[in-house]
């Protein structure tokens, strides 16, 4: 995995560093074992008398054995100190990217409360198989129109993704660049009170409607992130791979969600209900130019 900044700072990788000399002092003032008998990893003696005298620690055989007890409950309290340093500097370089979730709603047409169909090449859609978001999260920001209604509005890189049929046993997968969705509050409360996929203290939305799965999980503990891959990849990357396949390629292309373009707002609100609303007008016209939202 990709390091974050802070893992490459100098501050880091020295703390990084004193945890492995505090966990080698740890054996040795808990253990019957010497130096030459420990585990030391890449660390050379010379590097860890140096630390020892530094940080006033002394060789087990100056101190009696209740002091050596001492110096473990000391050392165990300051790897958990630097240990969590460590995570909150993880977790807050984390919460400062701009992209900092990834937002699945499985069925645009169920939170509108219906399929959408539409057409395409100017012929009625007979059925709608998946109308799926995929989209790299950065907020959820509340604007008013200009009448004083309330709506919300959902930010970041992503995909409309839509499989549906023309005639009996065909169909046909279309998708679209978004990077807003706007949507009244009333469907956003819809949205994130739906029943739930999975309850747990983590602060993650996975329900029936909506799923935003923070990218500060890879912080939990290795248990919680095992079970969380279970039920992530069982509710909601396989349900909804063909989209999340899609949206994995548009994300790496070079020739995509370019500045330039505009916002492309995938909009719920009721004077452009179901469309999609374009800052910029579109280029030349694609075979798929009439395929509609609505």
């Amino acid at each position: 995995m990709k390091k974050l900044d802070i893992e490459h700072s100098e501050e880091y990788k020295e703390a990084e560093v004193t945890i492995e000399y505090l966990i080698v002092l740890k054996n040795y003032y808990s253990t019957s074992s010497n130096f030459d008998e420990l585990e030391m990893g890449n660390i050379k003696l010379r590097e860890l008398f140096r630390f020892m005298s530094e940080h006033d620690f002394p060789k087990k055989g100056f101190v009696s054995d209740n002091a050596k007890e001492k110096y473990v409950i000391n050392i165990d309290a300051e790897i958990i100190n630097i240990t969590k340093s460590l995570r909150d500097a993880r977790l807050e370089e984390i919460k400062n990217k701009e992209l900092n979730s990834i937002l699945i709603i499985p069925s645009w047409g169920n939170v509108l409360g219906y399929k959408t169909k539409g057409f395409y090449l100017n012929r009625p859609v007979l059925e709608v198989k998946k109308d799926t978001i995929v989209m790299l999260s950065h907020d959820i920001i509340e604007v008013k129109d200009k009448f004083g209604n309330d709506f919300a509005v959902l930010t970041g890189p992503g995909i409309f993704f839509t499989e549906f049929s023309l005639d009996q046993g065909s169909h046909i997968t279309n998708h679209r660049e978004i990077n807003m969705i706007i949507i009244p509050n009333e469907l956003l409360s819809k949205m994130l009170d739906a029943p739930p996929i999975f309850t747990s203290s983590i602060k993650a939305t996975m329900n029936e409607l909506i799923s935003i799965i923070p990218f500060s999980l890879i912080e939990e503990a290795e248990t919680v992130q095992a079970l969380l891959r279970g039920v992530i990849s069982r509710n909601i990357f396989h349900p909804n791979k063909a989209a999340l396949d899609v949206f994995l390629e548009e994300i790496k292309s070079p020739r995509t969600y370019h500045p330039n373009d505009g916002f492309k707002i995938l909009s719920a609100h009721k004077e452009f209900f179901n469309r999609l609303l374009l800052s910029q007008p579109p280029p030349q016209a694609k075979g798929d130019s009439s395929y509609n939202l609505t």
